[in-house]
């Protein structure tokens, strides 16, 4: 990024923080904060790190984290459901792509969500499982819920197992 890249962000954050909210200031800090974690390794793709994604894969079963902030949220002020279906297929598909053969990894075919409440709390929990494990389709479930508890909807989704693409 050039110097004139540098010089529109500054001037472009000045113009935010001089008209920002307090909303819009805890919007701008948070992704910021990702970027930084992106930056120091935290995390390896943007997506993650705008949504302070934190995941924990088993063998069998996954685990996968966000916050719920204004970032996530649709216009009732609620996670929006793409973001629910978002952590869903990060928790089935960094499950399904730990199982296979070193270079080899795999794509979503096909997602499925059902929803079933919405939540006002602070944390969505997406916890991954397999149903089949083929040698080129993987199929999983999971299920989606915020800290206390309170399943907000559950998934499925199939995973089609290709050969990794040289980094």
């Amino acid at each position: 990024m050039g110097t004139s890249s540098k010089g529109q962000i500054e001037e472009l954050l000045a113009t935010i923080l001089h008209h920002s909210t307090a909303e819009d200031e805890e919007v701008l800090l948070h992704l910021l904060n990702g970027i930084r974690d992106k930056q120091q390794g935290i995390h390896r793709r943007y997506i993650n790190a705008a949504l302070h994604m934190v995941g924990n894969f088993e063998p069998e079963v996954s685990e996968v984290r966000i916050p719920v902030t204004p970032v996530i949220h649709n216009t009732i002020k609620v996670p929006h459901g793409g973001i629910i279906a978002t952590i869903a297929d990060a928790a089935m598909g960094g499950l399904a792509s730990r199982s296979v053969a070193e270079g080899f990894n795999v794509v979503t075919t096909n997602l499925n969500i059902s929803y079933i409440a919405t939540t006002t709390n602070k944390e969505l929990i997406a916890r991954g499982r397999f149903v089949h494990k083929g040698r080129q389709t993987l199929v999983m479930e999971c299920d989606i819920e915020d800290e206390t508890g309170r399943k907000l909807a559950i998934a499925t989704a199939s995973f089609f197992v290709i050969q990794r693409r040289p980094s």
